[in-house]
C-alpha cells in the first residue's frame, strides 16, 4: 500500500468518528417544513410570472417592430417605386380630346395639361390634338384615334392616325422615336410622316425625309413622296405628294408659331414646311426684303396658308400660293 492510499483511509476514519460524536441530526418541525415550502412556491410563482411578462414584452416589441416596418414600407413605397414622368406638353387641342392616366377614367384634355408616361389619348369625331414631346418632337393626332405615350421615345397607335414631325431637316440628327403598331414599328430618319390604321392595314405616308418600318418579314424603307400600305404580309408602294389633300387635316391642328421678332424669311420657311410647298422668291429684291423685315403680332388659330396671306398683307411683299409653291414678289411690280 502506498502513502496516498494510507492518507485516504485515515481521512475517512476521522470523518466517521466526527459524525458519530455529533449524533443524529434533528428533523425540522412540520410547521417549519410548511413555511419553507410556501416560501419556495411563492418565489417560484414570482419567477414564472416575471418570465411570462418578459416573453409578452418581447413578443409585443417584435410585433410592434413588424408593424412599424410594415408602415414604413407602405409610406416609403411610393417614393422608391418608379413613378410616371412627364414626357410631353400639350400644344393645341381642337374638339373632343380625352386622356386616361391609367385609372380607367377618361377625362377631357385641357390646354394646360402635361402628359405623363403611360397616358392614353383618344379623340372623338372632329377632335384633334398636337403635343410636343420632351425632346422637341411633335405629334399631331387625327380624329377617332387611340394612342398611348409609353415614354418620351415610344408610343403605341391602336387606331386612327398620327402625324410625326421630328423638327429636323433631312440629313440632320433627329430625336429618337418609335411608333408601335400591330403591323410594325415605324422609326423616322429626320422626317415628317403620317401613320394611319385603316381597313386592317397600316398606311405610312412620308412627307419629308425617310422612315424605316420594322415588320416580321424585315425592315422596309420609304422616302419622301411615297406611301406604303402594309397588310396581309404584303407591302404596296404608291405616290403621295407633299401637297396632297391627305395632309390637309394636319394644318387644322398646327401648333402656334411665334412670329414676334422673326423675319419674314423665317416665317415663310415654317409655312412652306407645314404645307409641303417650296418657297420661291420672284426677285432678289423680294428675297432681301423677306430677310430684313421683322414681324410682330400672332398667327395663333390660323392655318399656315391663311397665316401667309395675313402676315404678308402687313408688308410690301405679296404671296402667290400655288399647288406646290409659295411665290413671293414685291407689291410694286
Amino acid at each position: 500500500m502506498n502513502d496516498e492510499s494510507r492518507w485516504v483511509e485515515t481521512d475517512d476514519a476521522d470523518i466517521a468518528a466526527l459524525l458519530a460524536a455529533a449524533g443524529p441530526r434533528a428533523r425540522p418541525s412540520p410547521e417549519a417544513m410548511a413555511e419553507v415550502r410556501a416560501s419556495v412556491e411563492a418565489e417560484w410563482r414570482a419567477t414564472l410570472a416575471s418570465r411570462q411578462r418578459r416573453r409578452h414584452v418581447t413578443a409585443w416589441a417584435a410585433a410592434a417592430g413588424v408593424a412599424v416596418a410594415a408602415i414604413a414600407v407602405w409610406v416609403v413605397r411610393p417614393l422608391v417605386q418608379p413613378g410616371h414622368e412627364t414626357v410631353a406638353a400639350l400644344a393645341r387641342v381642337v374638339g373632343d380630346v380625352q386622356q386616361n392616366r391609367g385609372n380607367g377614367r377618361w377625362t377631357p384634355l385641357a390646354a394646360a395639361d402635361s402628359l405623363e408616361s403611360g397616358v392614353q389619348l383618344r379623340t372623338g369625331t372632329g377632335g384633334r390634338a398636337a403635343i410636343r414631346l420632351r425632346d422637341g418632337l411633335e405629334l399631331r393626332i387625327d380624329s377617332r384615334t387611340l394612342i398611348a405615350l409609353d415614354d418620351a421615345q415610344h408610343a403605341t397607335l391602336s387606331m386612327g392616325a398620327v402625324y410625326v414631325d421630328s423638327g429636323a431637316m433631312p440629313g440632320a440628327p433627329a430625336p429618337d422615336f418609335a411608333l408601335e403598331t400591330a403591323a410594325g414599328t415605324v422609326r423616322h430618319l429626320g422626317t415628317q410622316y403620317e401613320a394611319r390604321l385603316a381597313g386592317g392595314s397600316l398606311h405610312v405616308g412620308v412627307r419629308e425625309g425617310r422612315v424605316q418600318i420594322g415588320t416580321p418579314g424585315g425592315d422596309v424603307m420609304a422616302d419622301a413622296g411615297e406611301q406604303l400600305t402594309l397588310g396581309n404580309g404584303q407591302v404596296v408602294r404608291s405616290r403621295l405628294a407633299p401637297t396632297a389633300t391627305a395632309w390637309d387635316w394636319v394644318a387644322t391642328v398646327t401648333p402656334p408659331f411665334s412670329i414676334e421678332g422673326r423675319s419674314v424669311d423665317a416665317f415663310l420657311a415654317w409655312a412652306g414646311r407645314e404645307t409641303g410647298r417650296t418657297v420661291v422668291y420672284a426677285t432678289p429684291e423680294a428675297a432681301r426684303l423677306a430677310r430684313g423685315v421683322l414681324l410682330s403680332g400672332t398667327v395663333e388659330g390660323l392655318t399656315p396658308d391663311d397665316a401667309v396671306v395675313a402676315v404678308l398683307s402687313t408688308t410690301s411683299l405679296r404671296p402667290i400660293v400655288e399647288a406646290e409653291h409659295i411665290r413671293i414678289d414685291t407689291t410694286a411690280r
